[in-house]
Parts: structure tokens; C-alpha cells; sequence
């Protein structure tokens, strides 16, 4: 099943919410979202924060 560009963003907001992520970075991630919904249905949303923080993938 696919996930809307919103379902993503909620997900997104309920890891950062866990793990007392800034509205700052929400907002980045939100951005990066709208951007490509359909690559971040299938990313996880530490691969996300990783990218918004600048790490380079494992």
C-alpha cells in the first residue's frame, strides 16, 4: 500500500516527538518529504535525519 506524502510526515513527526527532535529539524524533514514522498515511503526516518544532519550513510 502506498503512504501519502502526510502519513509520511506523521511518522516522521512521531520519531522525532520520541526522540525530542527540535521543530527546526521537523520542518527539514517535512521539506525533504514533499520533495519525494515516494523515496521516503521507503526509507526509514533515521536515514532522514541522517541526511537533514549531514552523516554519510553506513
Amino acid at each position: 500500500m502506498d503512504m501519502s506524502a502526510e502519513e509520511i510526515k506523521q511518522f516522521w513527526h512521531g520519531f522525532c516527538q520520541r526522540r525530542k527532535i527540535g521543530a527546526e529539524m521537523i520542518a527539514k524533514g517535512d521539506a525533504e518529504i514533499d520533495k519525494d514522498p515516494e523515496y521516503w515511503a521507503d526509507q526509514t526516518m533515521g536515514d532522514l535525519l541522517d541526511k537533514l544532519s549531514g552523516k554519510k550513510p553506513s
